[in-house]
Formats: C-alpha cells, structure tokens, sequence
C-alpha cells in the first residue's frame, strides 16, 4: 500500500475511534444523550472524517487503477515473449518479469537482497549473482530508481517520518476559497447594574444605557511551504515521488496548524489556575488530581458551561497513567481492567478520561520535555478553527526544465471565544 495512502487511513482511524468513544461514554454511563458540546465536538470530527474519506476515496481509486494499468503491461510483455519465442529467437523484446527470488518473509521469501549482495561481491557466489543479474533484468530502473533495483516488496515499505497530526478537538469552520477577514460580533457588558428587586410599589424601575457590544477580528494568514525536486526524481522514481513530497508536506502543513491551536489555547488561558513547581516533587496523585479538577471547576466557574476536554503533552498522558495510590493500584487503569478508587480510565494507546473529561496528547501543546509545561482544560466548541481549502502546487520550469517546485498553500485563524473563561491551565514549572 502506498504509505501517504496508509497514514490516511491511521488518521481516519483514529478520527472514528475518537467519535466511537465519545458515543460509547454516553451509552455505558448513564444511558444519556449527547450533550450539546459532545454533539458538536462528533459534528467537528465526523467532518474531518469526511474530508480524509473522499481523499482516501481519490487515492485508493488512483492505486487501483495502477494496479490494474500493471496488470495489463504484465499481460503484454507476457504475450510479447511469447510471440518472440515462437520465431525461434533466443533473446526477449520485453522485460522479463520478476523471477520472484526476492519477497518479504510474510510472503515466503527464501533469498535476501541484501546478503546475495554482499555474497556475490565479497564471495564471489555465483548462484546469488545470477539472481541478482536475474532480478535487475526483470526490472526498470527508470521506474525503481538507478543503481541495484530494490524489491518492489521494498518500496511498499517506505517508511514516512513520524509527525503530529491534528487532534485537538475545536470547531472547524471552513473558509472555502475566500480567506477575507472576518468579523465575529461579541457582548462586552450586560445588564447587571440595571436588574434588580423592586424597592416598593409604585417604585419607578432603575435603568440605564449598559449593554454594549464589541467585535472580534480574525484574520486568516497563509501557512505554506515548497520543494524543489530534480525532474529525474519526479520521472523516475518508486513509489511515485511527488505524491510522496505533497504528503509530506500536508503533514508538516498538519502538524503546524496543531501547534497554532495548541498556542493559541495557551494564550487564552492567560494565568495559571494552579502552579506546581517542580514536576519531580509537586505531581503527585493528589496534587495532580485536584489540579484537574480545579482547572475544569475555574472553566465552569467563569465560562458558567462544564469543559469537556483535558489537553496536555504525551508525556505528561505518561505520567498521569503512572499515578498511582497508596495500595499501588494505578488510578488511571485500561477501560477493561475492572477500575476501582479511579480517576479515569484510558491507555498508552488510546487516551481515555479524567473525571469525565476526554484527554487528547498533542505535541501541539509542547514537546513534554521542556518547562514549564502546561495541561489545559477547555470547552471545545468555544474554539474555533477558520481553514481555507489546501491547495497543491506544481510549478515546472521555474529554474529551467531540470527543476520541479511542488507546493502546498493553505489559509487558517484560531480564536477562543470567551477566551480566558472558556479554557483554564495548570502550569508545572520545572522539572
């Protein structure tokens, strides 16, 4: 499978299990509806579902046709021996086609690539040179690179860099084609001072001119990136290059608007709710535990609207799981292992809960390394995300026909409405 296709599929994944355990809760728990704020949270994630879908839809189509296009080049070079040898030639017109002498061992492969390689150099063994004579005749380098032709079981496993892919939960509000500035009306002050209990009969009713509105300026800016990639490497290469540049870039794309929203919802946050000051000393059990809740009851408190999410790096998900009490029983244990004097549940692999508040582990919070570090308790459909259609980019002979530019351009804004109500942060200083 080509990799860039692979990681679409993990990404659609873990959007769907996200959506599945914010359903699941909902049932187990009490047998409750969706509340107003995880209905729209499901909303948010299902079209970010959607999107990946008709993506994965496009490529796998794409992989498809190839095969297919493959198969019938397959069939004809077939046919083409064929013809040759029924003329009484000794030699081919057509490539041959793999001998088979290298697959992977989930496949029963007997040979490897890299052993008659170094045997056929250093040893002088004739039987792995012939296979590797007979591998690289039956293979184009124009299409699997120059040099010794690699198994095409190979370069299925092309391996991608790891990066951070968007999981933060807010409102994704799309921009289509039109990235203008837009203007988000707010109310600044209400009418407390004018309400109030009337003095005695008859008594005229205090007034006063105090309501009064303000707006919220978002202007969108332009997150985008090029590579300059020989033509050779575009023409000539397997799995297709520039596919693999386009993905690479969508994920850098990806990971950098993770981090707006990550510093963005800090910024909201303004001061510290709680301040542990050293993460050694201070993030004990009780400590940690009473911070979350501090955070979430402070979000309640001045937003007068529960959190939902608990945002923090993936160390700091590591050190939470590592809580543990006095009996030594883990307070944050795995759904299934029978929780008892718990916090929450949730695993290394799949991010569970903390008092009812779903846990997302996001670099875009910070690397969990560097201090001080900072874990956020937010309501998610107070942030909003405004994202342009992502365009790609081929630019040819731009420096001459022997370069190509790819490039990837793409419009994005975070605001946190009721910014400093709406998302609470508990600090840990120093290490």
């Amino acid at each position: 499978m080509n990799p860039y296709l692979k990681r679409k599929r993990e990404q659609y994944e873990a959007l769907r299990t996200s959506i599945e355990g914010i359903q699941t809760r909902a049932a187990e728990g009490d047998g409750r509806d969706l509340t107003e704020d995880e209905l729209t949270l499901v909303r948010s994630q299902g079209d970010e579902a959607k999107k990946l879908f008709a993506e994965i839809e496009s490529l796998t189509e794409i992989e498809t046709r190839n095969a297919k296009v493959a198969e019938l080049a397959a069939t004809v070079a077939d046919d083409t021996k064929t013809e040759t040898r029924s003329l009484g030639t000794s030699n081919t017109t057509a490539k041959d086609r793999d001998p088979g002498h290298y697959r992977s061992t989930t496949d029963g492969g007997q040979h490897s690539f890299f052993s008659d390689m170094y045997r056929a150099k250093t040893n002088g063994d004739e039987a792995a040179a012939v296979r590797l004579e007979q591998h690289n005749r039956a293979l184009s380098t124009g299409s699997n690179g120059p040099g010794v032709v690699a198994p095409h079981w190979l370069t299925e496993e092309f391996e991608l860099l790891a990066r951070q892919g968007r999981v933060l939960p807010v409102r994704s509000i799309p921009l289509g084609d039109d990235p203008r500035p837009l203007t988000l009306p707010k109310q600044t002050v209400g009418t407390d001072a004018v309400v109030a209990e009337q003095a005695s009969e008859n008594t005229p009713v205090g007034g006063a001119d105090a309501w009064d509105s303000d707006v919220d300026t978002v202007t969108p800016k332009p997150t985008a990136g090029k590579q300059t990639v020989s033509r050779q490497m575009v023409d000539m290469s397997t799995p297709a290059i520039d596919l693999l540049i386009y993905g690479d870039l969508m994920e850098v794309y990806n990971s950098k608007v993770e981090a707006k929203i990550g510093t963005g919802l800090v910024t909201a946050a303004g001061a510290a709710v709680v301040t542990l000051a050293s993460d050694a000393t201070n993030f004990t059990a009780t400590a940690a535990y009473d911070a979350v809740i501090d955070a979430a009851i402070a979000v309640l408190n001045s937003r007068k609207a529960p959190a939902d999410v608990l945002a923090m790096t993936v160390n700091r998900w590591g050190k939470f799981k590592k809580l543990k009490g006095t009996d030594n029983r883990p307070l944050i244990p795995a759904s299934t292992a029978g929780p008892m004097n718990a916090i929450g549940v949730g695993t290394v692999n799949a991010m569970g809960q903390i008092d009812e508040l779903g846990v997302f582990a996001s670099d875009g919070i910070g690397n969990g390394s560097t201090y001080p570090e900072s874990f956020l308790a937010y309501k998610a459909s107070d942030q909003l995300l405004f994202e342009s259609n992502v365009l790609r980019f081929r630019f040819e002979e731009v420096n001459g026909p022997e370069s190509i530019v790819l490039g990837v351009w793409g419009y994005t804004a975070f605001i946190s409405r009721q910014a400093g109500k709406s998302v609470k942060r508990v600090q840990i200083t120093a290490a």
